[in-house]
């Protein structure tokens, strides 16, 4: 069950090959909650989750990390065959200090040490191949709710590095990133963090960014605009910050939110939102994303109107966003990517033994051709079968009769489609 999530750990910065395996939710805080969640996860096909771990836990005034506090929680991730992120959290509203490089690096070494992939203590518990291979710390630094009083930039900077140099002091390999950035303090603010870790990103300390992506329908619109595509804001980050690495991508909080608009609505910008994080590219145009999890997979809509995805936890029932999320990962499972071209066609594919799909974001300034018909080319020569997926299911199905490009019309402006070749 297990292998189906992970790289080979010879390359563990690797992006993963199985699309499902690189999608995920959070927060998961305690053993008696989580059980539903990840049966949540399972449902939906993803194969991540999140762990926020607080001050008091790794021990950031007292100096004296507790990662055994997860051991239980880390245990029933794995029964699941789910693999856990790590954020550190940290707010001025209740830890005033951040403490210096020395401390940080004491965290990253003790939780690096315990839940790295085939570390002594999962060995101990039989398990083999699997562990935490991401780290990161300090999310969203410039959220006054949490930090009324503003973090110091080179505060922030020096913790983010003590935790790298104490999480590759066990092994190199493992991934250190910054908690998530907010979307509106990188486009309004000035970059005052992201300037300050850009060294870290430069000398390979850090690993990836993490932005924030929240869709609304006033504040950070989708139609008709590129320029709030996470693709947009991942350049626009490294080039206002300085970072001239070839650094990977990632969002751990993503969403549309249901502000003004109908669930339909926004089930619809979601799949467009879905590909746009999956697809962000580096320098030389290769895949760098490298995980997605979209807020909230666990929050009922009845309590959470605006991100929550589903009405019921256990058994998981979604709303049409929940619904694009399970049917993405229904999708994509056994499937990598085969070109991936965001900032023109606005088309990708992907490839795996029992199927081919072409996925297409049809919307203005999202591609360079957008219109009523699109042409699927290079069909695999077994394909019985070419099945047209919008946000709502499945819209057409075309035999194929041994052809390999089929022109497929109808098709309406403003939404992403999916489609699917396979020999059945």
């Amino acid at each position: 069950l297990l292998t189906a999530f992970l790289v080979p750990l010879t390359s563990p910065s690797a992006v993963l090959a199985d699309v499902p395996a690189t999608i995920g939710g959070g927060n998961l805080h305690s053993v008696s909650k989580a059980r539903g969640q990840l049966r949540a996860l399972h449902a939906v096909g993803a194969g991540m989750c999140r762990f926020p771990v607080s001050p008091n836990d790794y021990g950031l005034d007292s100096g004296q990390p507790r990662p055994e506090r997860l051991d239980k929680l880390m245990l029933l991730a794995h029964g699941h065959g789910i693999e856990p992120i790590l954020l550190f959290e940290y707010y001025t509203r209740t830890n005033p200090s951040l403490h210096d490089a020395a401390r940080w690096q004491a965290i990253g070494k003790a939780y690096a040490e315990r839940f790295q992939p085939n570390s002594d203590w999962l060995k101990l518990q039989g398990i083999h191949g699997w562990g935490v291979r991401y780290y990161s710390a300090i999310n969203e630094p410039t959220w006054k709710a949490n930090n009324p009083t503003p973090i110091p930039p080179e505060d922030y900077a020096a913790a983010l590095e003590g935790l790298a140099d104490g999480v590759h002091s066990v092994n190199e390999e493992l991934m250190v990133n910054p908690g998530g950035w907010i979307e509106g303090s990188l486009r309004h603010q000035e970059h005052v963090y992201s300037k300050a870790v850009a060294p870290l990103f430069n000398n390979g300390k850090l690993h990836a960014i993490g932005i924030h992506r929240y869709w609304d329908i006033a504040y950070v619109p989708m139609k008709d605009r590129y320029d709030w595509s996470l693709q947009s804001q991942f350049e626009e980050v490294k080039r206002k910050a300085g970072i001239t690495a070839d650094i990977a991508f990632y969002t751990d909080e993503m969403n549309v939110k249901k502000r003004e608009i109908t669930e339909d609505e926004a089930a619809r910008d979601f799949l467009t939102a879905l590909w746009d994080a999956l697809s962000v590219v580096g320098r030389d145009g290769q895949r760098v994303t490298e995980f997605v999890m979209p807020w909230n997979i666990f929050n009922l809509t009845s309590k959470d109107t605006n991100y929550g995805l589903c009405t019921q936890l256990e058994p998981w029932t979604p709303v049409a966003r929940g619904k694009v999320l399970q049917l993405v990962c229904q999708l994509t499972a056994g499937t990598d990517f085969v070109s991936c071209d965001p900032k023109g066609a606005g088309e990708f594919v992907l490839q795996g033994p029992e199927k081919k799909i072409w996925v297409w974001q049809n919307r203005k300034d999202w591609s360079n051709h957008c219109g009523t018909s699109f042409t699927v080319s290079d069909i695999t020569a077994d394909a019985h079968m070419l099945t047209v997926y919008g946000w709502d299911g499945v819209r057409q199905s075309i035999e194929v009769h041994g052809k390999r490009t089929l022109n497929v019309r109808q098709l309406t402006v403003g939404e992403t489609y999916m489609f699917v070749a396979s020999p059945r």
